[in-house]
């Protein structure tokens, strides 16, 4: 296993190297307090905080740890639990790991727990925003850090002001975070009291589906006439075959369905531009991932079959009581068939079945042109910056500013991209 850099360094020591405009005069990192203490309103007394960074082999040794944190997480997030993170981060290149910083609470008798995981990635030069950011990656959908849920902020605040101590970026970014949502709610608060300015630099809405109700209710109040379709499509798809449904929940099965999938994915408008099968790494890390997932019982692949063949599938991993429609794929060839929308419609039956799924994040684009008008309710998701300069508001806003520019070009760019590839969404 790989250290999180080339060249390992402390976190502080990684920020300078990355050329913040305050780092240049060759000012040293300031020195952090070895440990941070902060009131615990919960219960009335004090809880001491240990905050350290930790490389990829040492995080891999924690993994029994990282799991319960995971579940006591006062949000889940399948994307930064072990079986999703660790797979993630071993199979891609150092440049593309996180640091990985841990919170961990004193316990009676000398022990500790760990109250905090924050995967992140020290400020790009490239972006002159000088902000810190969570780990991002390509394949997941949400990057909300695990929190202990009992004392969710004053963690936050721990971990906000060791990287106040130890570096002097402006801010960090908490990406793609839910909106409105427990977490929001409690780094709003950790940064009220310390005083940090606070600010949204993008927000969107996306597909989900919510438990109860019955599935055709539900595809109905996204469109009628497109249920109607779906009943059409099925009656089409039934004259050439027998149709079938079915769920890989063993490791077993997950493993076989993971290389249906995988092929499945390759024979479509993916292949070449994004098919998991199309770079060694993404297939390493898909086929780690799945497994190790499946061992938990925390990972499902649905497929619509024709005479045994798969024409539609999907993967989707689960934490708390959570699902996450992670990937789909579909048989081009069947493409006027709406296997794909087929396949959604089995598989709302089936979760909606299940009353210990509170909530299916569909994990897709805004405006998804399937899913939204498939699954007519909707979760926020959100960018928050919160400032980390105590006295420097004006140097945070500013790199908001900067931060915003930036968006504002990639998102003409890739739109620009779009039209001129007419590219799909699948």
């Amino acid at each position: 296993m790989f250290a999180p850099f080339r060249n390992t360094k402390s976190v502080a020591g990684a920020m300078v190297d990355f050329g913040l405009s305050e780092a240049r005069g060759g000012r040293p990192a300031r020195p952090g307090p070895p440990r941070l203490v902060a009131d615990n309103r919960l219960s009335g007394g004090f809880a001491a905080f240990d905050v350290a960074e930790l490389s990829l082999d040492q995080i891999d040794a924690a993994q029994g740890e990282w799991a319960s944190l995971a579940a006591r997480a006062l949000e889940p997030n399948a994307f930064f639990e072990p079986g999703f993170a660790l797979a993630a981060a071993l199979h891609f290149p150092p440049k593309a790991r996180p640091v990985f910083i841990v919170v961990w609470s004193r316990q009676p008798g000398g022990g500790r727990r760990m109250m905090g995981l924050f995967p992140i990635t020290p400020a790009n030069p490239l972006t002159g925003d000088g902000f810190i950011r969570l780990w991002l990656h390509k394949q997941a959908a949400l990057a909300t850090p695990l929190v202990d849920r009992e004392k969710a902020v004053e963690v936050l605040e721990a971990f906000l002001d060791w990287l106040e101590a130890r570096s002097f970026a402006r801010g960090i970014v908490f990406s793609r975070t839910t909106a409105d949502g427990r977490f929001h709610a409690a780094l709003a608060d950790a940064a009220r009291r310390k005083g940090r300015r606070m600010e949204i630099l993008d927000s969107y809405e996306r597909a989900a589906l919510f438990a109860g109700g019955d599935a055709d209710a539900v595809l109905a109040r996204g469109s009628r006439k497109r249920l109607n379709e779906i009943g059409r499509l099925r009656r089409r798809l039934a004259e050439m075959g027998r149709v079938d449904f079915d769920v890989a929940a063993t490791p077993e099965e997950v493993r076989g369905a993971t290389e249906e999938f995988l092929a499945l994915e390759a024979s479509g408008w993916k292949a070449g531009r994004g098919a998991l099968l199309s770079q060694a790494s993404l297939t390493t890390f898909l086929r780690s991932a799945t497994r190790l997932l499946a061992r938990e019982g925390r990972c499902k692949i649905h497929a619509l079959r024709l005479e045994g063949r798969p024409i539609a599938m999907g993967v989707l991993i689960e934490s708390q009581g959570r699902n996450y429609y992670w990937k789909i794929a579909f048989d081009e060839n069947f493409r006027s068939l709406g296997p794909g929308v087929q396949l959604v419609h089995e598989q709302t039956r089936l979760l909606l079945s299940r009353p210990e799924v509170e909530l299916t994040d569909s994990c897709a684009i805004a405006n998804h042109p399937m899913i939204d008008r498939l699954w007519p309710d909707r979760i926020g998701v959100c960018d928050l910056a919160v400032q980390l300069q105590s006295g420097r508001e004006g140097d945070f806003l500013a790199g908001c500013r900067r931060d915003l520019g930036r968006r504002r070009l990639r998102d003409l760019a890739k739109r620009a991209a779009n039209r001129l590839l007419r590219r799909k969404v699948s």
